[in-house]
Protein backbone atom coordinates (compact mmCIF):
# COMPACT_ATOMS: atom_id res chain seq x y z
CA UNK A 1 0.00 0.00 0.00
CA UNK A 2 1.32 3.61 -1.15
CA UNK A 3 -0.09 7.16 0.29
CA UNK A 4 1.22 10.37 -0.98
CA UNK A 5 1.08 12.96 0.99
CA UNK A 6 -1.02 15.81 -0.64
CA UNK A 7 1.23 19.06 0.05
CA UNK A 8 -0.75 22.42 0.31
CA UNK A 9 1.94 25.12 0.84
CA UNK A 10 0.11 27.71 1.74
CA UNK A 11 1.58 28.49 5.25
CA UNK A 12 4.82 27.96 3.95
CA UNK A 13 4.94 30.39 1.01
CA UNK A 14 3.47 32.97 3.77
CA UNK A 15 5.81 32.47 5.66
CA UNK A 16 8.57 32.56 2.84
CA UNK A 17 7.61 35.46 1.54
CA UNK A 18 7.07 36.97 5.41
CA UNK A 19 10.94 36.30 5.95
CA UNK A 20 11.87 37.42 2.58
CA UNK A 21 10.18 40.73 3.36
CA UNK A 22 12.08 41.00 6.28
CA UNK A 23 15.73 40.35 4.79
CA UNK A 24 14.77 42.97 2.59
CA UNK A 25 13.89 45.17 5.09
CA UNK A 26 17.12 44.60 7.22
CA UNK A 27 18.75 44.93 4.08
CA UNK A 28 17.70 48.14 3.59
CA UNK A 29 18.51 49.70 6.97
CA UNK A 30 21.84 48.29 6.88
CA UNK A 31 22.13 50.07 3.50
CA UNK A 32 20.93 53.48 5.44
CA UNK A 33 23.13 52.70 8.44
CA UNK A 34 20.47 52.75 10.91
CA UNK A 35 21.87 51.50 14.00
CA UNK A 36 24.24 48.90 13.91
CA UNK A 37 25.04 47.52 10.27
CA UNK A 38 26.61 44.41 11.56
CA UNK A 39 23.39 43.60 13.48
CA UNK A 40 20.81 44.16 10.21
CA UNK A 41 23.49 42.44 7.73
CA UNK A 42 23.42 39.34 10.61
CA UNK A 43 19.59 38.94 10.74
CA UNK A 44 19.37 39.54 6.50
CA UNK A 45 21.43 36.73 6.39
CA UNK A 46 19.45 34.77 9.22
CA UNK A 47 16.05 35.54 7.33
CA UNK A 48 17.80 34.55 3.97
CA UNK A 49 18.90 31.09 5.42
CA UNK A 50 14.96 30.51 7.38
CA UNK A 51 13.66 31.04 3.66
CA UNK A 52 16.18 28.63 2.18
CA UNK A 53 15.25 26.01 4.69
CA UNK A 54 11.84 26.54 4.46
CA UNK A 55 11.59 26.52 1.00
CA UNK A 56 13.35 23.35 0.49
CA UNK A 57 11.89 21.26 3.17
CA UNK A 58 7.94 22.62 2.26
CA UNK A 59 7.96 23.98 -0.84
CA UNK A 60 10.31 21.38 -3.17
CA UNK A 61 9.90 18.39 -1.38
CA UNK A 62 6.68 15.83 -0.75
CA UNK A 63 6.86 12.46 1.03
CA UNK A 64 5.15 8.89 0.23
CA UNK A 65 4.83 5.95 2.50
CA UNK A 66 5.26 2.75 1.41
CA UNK A 67 4.12 -0.47 3.20
CA UNK A 68 4.97 -3.95 2.32
CA UNK A 69 2.80 -6.08 0.90
CA UNK A 70 0.26 -7.74 3.16
CA UNK A 71 0.98 -11.25 1.74
CA UNK A 72 4.89 -10.91 2.95
CA UNK A 73 3.68 -8.86 6.17
CA UNK A 74 5.73 -12.53 8.32
CA UNK A 75 8.69 -11.95 6.00
CA UNK A 76 8.95 -8.23 6.25
CA UNK A 77 6.74 -5.94 8.21
CA UNK A 78 8.16 -2.45 6.67
CA UNK A 79 7.41 1.14 6.20
CA UNK A 80 9.56 2.97 3.76
CA UNK A 81 9.38 7.08 4.00
CA UNK A 82 10.34 8.41 0.70
CA UNK A 83 11.03 12.12 -0.19
CA UNK A 84 10.53 13.06 -3.50
CA UNK A 85 11.66 16.51 -4.91
CA UNK A 86 11.03 17.03 -8.43
CA UNK A 87 11.64 13.63 -10.35
CA UNK A 88 14.27 12.82 -8.18
CA UNK A 89 12.85 9.72 -4.90
CA UNK A 90 15.05 9.41 -2.34
CA UNK A 91 14.58 6.86 0.64
CA UNK A 92 14.88 8.63 3.79
CA UNK A 93 14.00 6.33 6.68
CA UNK A 94 13.14 2.27 6.42
CA UNK A 95 10.76 1.24 9.71
CA UNK A 96 10.44 -2.43 11.07
CA UNK A 97 6.86 -1.98 12.08
CA UNK A 98 7.65 -4.98 14.50
CA UNK A 99 8.81 -2.50 17.14
CA UNK A 100 5.87 0.38 16.64
CA UNK A 101 3.47 0.49 19.91
CA UNK A 102 0.84 2.95 18.81
CA UNK A 103 -0.26 4.94 16.50
CA UNK A 104 -2.25 7.94 17.68
CA UNK A 105 -3.80 11.20 16.29
CA UNK A 106 -0.83 13.95 16.55
CA UNK A 107 -1.18 15.40 19.96
CA UNK A 108 1.57 17.97 21.56
CA UNK A 109 4.73 16.77 22.80
CA UNK A 110 3.76 17.39 26.50
CA UNK A 111 0.56 15.49 26.33
CA UNK A 112 2.65 12.59 24.46
CA UNK A 113 5.06 13.26 27.60
CA UNK A 114 2.33 12.85 30.26
CA UNK A 115 0.56 10.00 28.53
CA UNK A 116 3.76 7.70 27.19
CA UNK A 117 6.55 9.24 29.10
CA UNK A 118 9.98 10.73 27.99
CA UNK A 119 10.66 10.53 24.53
CA UNK A 120 14.45 9.86 23.06
CA UNK A 121 13.52 11.11 19.29
CA UNK A 122 11.01 12.38 17.19
CA UNK A 123 11.18 12.63 13.82
CA UNK A 124 8.33 14.27 11.29
CA UNK A 125 8.19 13.79 7.47
CA UNK A 126 5.15 15.62 7.41
CA UNK A 127 4.53 17.33 3.63
CA UNK A 128 3.11 20.39 5.23
CA UNK A 129 4.03 22.73 7.96
CA UNK A 130 0.91 22.39 9.85
CA UNK A 131 -1.10 19.51 8.22
CA UNK A 132 -4.72 19.19 9.33
CA UNK A 133 -4.67 15.66 9.76
CA UNK A 134 -1.51 13.97 11.05
CA UNK A 135 -0.58 10.50 12.88
CA UNK A 136 2.13 9.48 15.52
CA UNK A 137 4.25 6.29 15.64
CA UNK A 138 5.35 5.36 18.78
CA UNK A 139 8.35 2.54 18.69
CA UNK A 140 9.88 0.86 21.53
CA UNK A 141 13.35 -0.11 20.95
CA UNK A 142 16.08 -1.27 23.83
CA UNK A 143 13.49 0.31 26.52
CA UNK A 144 13.78 3.97 24.95
CA UNK A 145 10.60 5.29 23.40
CA UNK A 146 10.61 7.02 19.82
CA UNK A 147 8.15 8.68 17.41
CA UNK A 148 7.87 9.28 14.25
CA UNK A 149 5.16 12.03 12.85
CA UNK A 150 3.37 11.22 9.33
CA UNK A 151 0.74 12.83 7.22
CA UNK A 152 -1.85 10.33 6.03
CA UNK A 153 -5.43 10.26 6.19
CA UNK A 154 -7.91 7.66 8.15
CA UNK A 155 -7.40 4.46 6.08
CA UNK A 156 -3.31 4.21 5.41
CA UNK A 157 -3.46 4.80 9.44
CA UNK A 158 -5.96 1.89 10.21
CA UNK A 159 -3.45 0.07 7.86
CA UNK A 160 -0.45 0.46 10.41
CA UNK A 161 -2.24 0.40 13.35
CA UNK A 162 -3.33 -3.50 12.27
CA UNK A 163 0.14 -3.95 10.97
CA UNK A 164 1.86 -2.66 14.77
CA UNK A 165 4.14 -5.65 15.96
CA UNK A 166 3.16 -8.17 13.57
Amino acid sequence: MTYICLRRRGTAKVVCVLFFLLALLCGIFSSLEIGWRGIWQILMLASLVAVIQISQRYLLSGYEYILDPADEILKRNRMTIIRTQGKKRFSVLTLNLKNMTAVIPYTKSKNLKEEYGHLSSRMNFCADMFPAESYILLFETNGELSSVRIQCGEDFASELKLRAGV
